[in-house]
C-alpha cells in the first residue's frame, strides 16, 4: 500500500482491524524488521490494526526532500493524520524508530495510548560515550566460516547469539531491507541526521501510559544506559535489559521479547477497560 505525504509515496503494510498500532523500523532497514517480530504475536489477536511503514530512503519509500530527523518526524505525523486521523493509537519503534517514537510522543501525547521502545536510540549523544564492546557469546559450529560467506560475516558484526536459525531470520527481516535502502542518502551526506531539540528530548519528555522499554545488555550499536534516563518520566513503563542480546534482541531473546510485548498489550487493555 502507499500513501503520498508531501510528494513522498510512503510504502506500508497493514494487517488486521481495530485500534491502530504504528510500527517503525530502525535506520537503513524496512518494515520487515517489525513485521518479523510483531506479526507472529499479533496476527492471532483480534482488535488491532497493525501498520508497518517504510521510512523515507528505506525499503520502498524514496527519500525525496527529507534531510533531517525532524523531517522524518513531520512525514510520520502527516502519515498518521492521513491513515488513521483523530484516532488514538499505539506505537512501537526500534532503534532509530524508537528515536522517532519519542518525537511522536512529544507531538501527539494525548493520542498515544501505549508505546514500545525496542533497542531504542534515545539520543545521538550515546555515540560519543563508551558503548558495550562487540562480542559473540555463542556461535554455532553449523554456521559457515565468515571467510567463505560475506553475508555471514555481516551477520556476525551484529550477532551476540549466532545460529543458523537466527542467520535465516537476519537475512529475511534485516538484510533484505538494508539491501533495498538508499545508501547514498543514508550514509553519504543526503541525510544530515538529528537536530538539537530532538536529541535532548529524552531529558524532559513525560509519558504516563503503558510502555515497554527493552534493551540488550550487549548492544554495541546504541547501548542500554541512556534508556534509563526515561525511568522517572515514564511511570507506567516496564524496563528490561536482556542478557545474551544485542541490537537484534528480538531474534536472540525471542521468547522473553514475546512475553514482554504480550504483557504490554495486557496493560494497555487493562487501562482501556478502567477508563470505560
Amino acid at each position: 500500500m502507499e500513501k503520498t505525504i508531501k510528494g513522498i509515496p510512503l510504502f506500508y503494510e497493514e494487517h488486521g482491524e481495530g485500534k491502530p498500532i504504528l510500527c517503525i523500523h530502525g535506520y537503513s532497514l524496512d518494515h520487515r524488521m517489525m513485521t518479523g517480530c510483531m506479526e507472529p504475536l499479533l496476527k492471532n489477536i483480534t482488535g488491532y490494526r497493525r501498520i508497518y511503514v517504510d521510512l523515507p530512503g528505506m525499503g520502498q519509500t524514496p527519500s525525496a526532500w527529507v534531510k533531517t530527523s525532524e523531517d522524518m518526524l513531520e512525514v510520520l505525523t502527516l502519515f498518521i493524520d492521513a491513515v488513521f486521523p483523530e484516532e488514538n493509537f499505539l506505537i512501537a519503534g526500534e532503534s532509530f524508530g524508537g528515536f522517532l517514537t519519542l518525537g511522536l510522543i512529544d507531538k501527539l501525547n494525548e493520542r498515544i495510548d501505549g508505546a514500545v521502545l525496542l533497542c531504542p536510540l534515545i539520543t545521538h549523544e550515546c555515540y560519543s560515550n563508551k558503548l558495550p564492546e562487540r562480542q559473540i557469546i555463542y556461535k554455532s559450529d553449523e554456521l559457515a566460516s565468515p571467510e567463505e560467506n560475506a553475508e555471514i560475516k555481516d551477520f556476525l558484526n551484529f550477532a551476540v547469539i549466532a545460529t543458523p536459525e537466527m542467520f535465516e531470520r537476519y537475512q529475511r527481516e534485516i538484510a533484505t531491507g538494508y539491501n533495498l535502502s538508499d545508501k547514498e542518502f543514508l550514509f553519504n551526506g543526503g541525510f544530515t541526521g538529528s537536530v538539537p531539540a530532538l536529541d535532548s528530548l529524552y531529558k524532559t519528555l513525560k509519558f504516563d501510559k503503558p510502555a515497554c522499554i527493552i534493551t540488550g545488555r550487549q548492544d554495541h550499536c546504541v547501548g542500554y544506559s541512556y534508556a534509563y534516563q526515561l525511568l522517572e518520566n515514564f511511570p507506567r513503563a516496564t524496563f528490561a535489559i536482556l542478557d545474551c542480546a544485542g541490537h537484534s534482541l528480538q531474534l536472540e531473546s525471542e521468547q522473553l521479547f514475546s512475553q514482554l510485548i504480550m504483557d504490554w498489550l495486557w496493560r494497555v487493555d487493562s487501562r482501556n477497560e478502567s477508563t470505560r
